[in-house]
């Protein structure tokens, strides 16, 4: 994706803003935030906890791909000798 594309897509997407509560993000559109409005302090817990493994798990997943990528650089390397 070009730079142009990408700003262009960017400035199409709803804008944003943190919440204090369970600290994701959520469209400015919305008055409340979609993710936590309606929850006890347990389960917002939960839902932080869970968002806290989800990027964790990104993470992992993500060295994974770098790994890969790495390893097939090498041989696509190697296969010019």
């Amino acid at each position: 994706m070009s730079v142009g594309m990408s700003l262009a897509w960017r400035a199409k997407q709803p804008k944003k803003k943190r919440c204090d509560r369970c600290e994701l993000y959520y469209p400015e559109s919305l008055e409340q935030c979609d993710h936590c409005t309606g929850l006890n302090s347990t389960q917002l817990a939960q839902l932080k906890a869970q968002h806290q493994e989800t990027l964790k798990d990104n993470s992992t997943f993500g060295k994974y791909l770098l790994f890969s990528a790495a390893i097939i650089g090498l041989l696509l390397l190697l296969s010019f000798l």
